[in-house]
């Protein structure tokens, strides 16, 4: 058996694909449809709409075939990604690519594939719309051609199925934007007024004390104002779409060290330990800005609720194509009620840190956003009293991958 050869694009072709965050969804009569009528074009029992991921080939749609994926070495359609027209097979008993395929020798006894690739606008095979049968036979231009038409239409519905869910997370971003603004904005804003008020009419009867604490509060309030437009400006640019999106390889202990460094001082204030179990080899195939905007984000959310003397540990743990950075703290922990949604703003839910840190809750839904445009997932484990731990995943960068 011939085990089709990665493609050059791998990389940014997986990532195409996980864009659509269609893999594993349940079945829709819209993808249905389309593998019927390509079953009744190519008068084969089987068709199927296949969707190739690192590691398998699974089925969006399928008829006259019970398994919801195959592994991809065994895949047909891991060969048809190869090229872009119809990879067409008469007969595989006389193809050395196939002969001794497990799904020729087994079940379901391939004899004849067609698989029309799946391109997205950009360019990238993610997949394919197949048709399948146990005899040998051949297909007419006609076929071909229809086979080819019906799987630019299968991609022209996950570009609206896409957009869809664009459209409605603009709205529901708007709605959240205007929360903030309304709400979390003002507050810091109205304490530095009052104490630039205070500073202006009261400076010649206020003692240096006075004077040194009232114009701290108002930088610290100052430093709010940035950080909380930093993640506005960071978020809205990224539902218009125009924040730059680069992904490359890059290195998790670079990206976690700087980090570390720019908030020593936040932990050095709070007497907090902050620790970095160091993992040299991990990379990332990742936009380095928003890497660095996610271990931030986490980071100091974590130096926020954890009171002094604590501890906040930054992991990194390599899974199969994936991994994973872990940030623990000693903290508060999260309570329950607050646990579900975490990772949504919504004004007057966010709470203050141990030393009466404010925060506006944007930083953990840009985390969220920016994990899930690389295709990971964030999520976070927590005892109240005892503190918690934020974790996310990011793919691997593909040359550490083993394939």
């Amino acid at each position: 058996m011939q085990v089709a050869a990665i493609p050059d694009n791998e990389q940014a072709r997986i990532q195409a694909l996980l864009q659509y965050e269609i893999l594993d969804t349940e079945a829709e009569a819209v993808y249905d449809d389309f593998v019927k009528l390509a079953s009744y074009i190519c008068h084969t029992p089987i068709a199927l709409i296949s969707l190739v991921d690192p590691t398998r080939q699974w089925f969006k749609a399928k008829v006259g075939c019970a398994a919801p994926e195959t592994s991809r070495d065994m895949a047909f359609c891991a060969h048809a990604i190869l090229q872009t027209d119809v990879l067409v097979v008469p007969d595989t008993l006389t193809d050395q690519r196939f002969v001794d395929n497990p799904l020729v020798t087994g079940d379901p006894h391939i004899r004849f594939y067609a698989g029309a690739p799946l391109l997205t606008p950009e360019g990238f095979a993610i997949g394919t719309l197949c048709a399948i049968d146990d005899e040998p036979r051949m297909l007419s231009l006609e076929q071909i051609t229809a086979l080819q038409a019906l799987a630019r239409q299968v991609v022209a519905q996950l570009e609206l199925r896409r957009l869809t869910k664009e459209l409605q997370q603009l709205v529901e971003s708007k709605n959240k934007l205007f929360h903030i603004v309304s709400h979390d904005l003002r507050s810091p804003f109205n304490g530095i007024l009052a104490f630039s008020q205070t500073l202006a009419e009261e400076a010649e009867t206020l003692s240096r004390e006075d004077i040194q604490e009232f114009s701290q509060t108002v930088l610290t309030s100052a430093e709010q104002v940035m950080h909380l437009i930093d993640n506005l400006l960071q978020c809205t640019r990224f539902e218009l779409g125009t924040l730059d999106y680069q992904p490359t390889s890059v290195a998790i202990d670079t990206v976690v060290m700087n980090v570390v460094m720019l908030l020593k001082g936040n932990a050095t204030q709070k007497n907090i330990d902050l620790v970095y179990q160091a993992n040299p080899s991990a990379e990332v195939f990742a936009d380095s800005t928003m890497l660095h905007s996610i271990v931030q984000n986490l980071v100091g959310n974590a130096l926020k609720f954890t009171p002094a003397e604590g501890r906040v540990t930054i992991q990194t743990e390599e899974q199969d194509t994936m991994i994973q950075v872990s940030v623990i703290d000693t903290g508060v922990g999260v309570s329950p009620d607050k646990l579900a949604g975490l990772f949504e703003v919504m004004a007057g839910r966010t709470t203050d840190g141990t030393s009466g840190e404010k925060g506006t809750g944007l930083g953990l839904l840009l985390c969220k956003d920016f994990v899930e445009k690389h295709g990971g997932r964030v999520w976070v484990d927590s005892v109240m009293g005892q503190g918690a731990a934020f974790h996310f995943t990011l793919p691997k960068a593909y040359a550490t991958l083993s394939v």
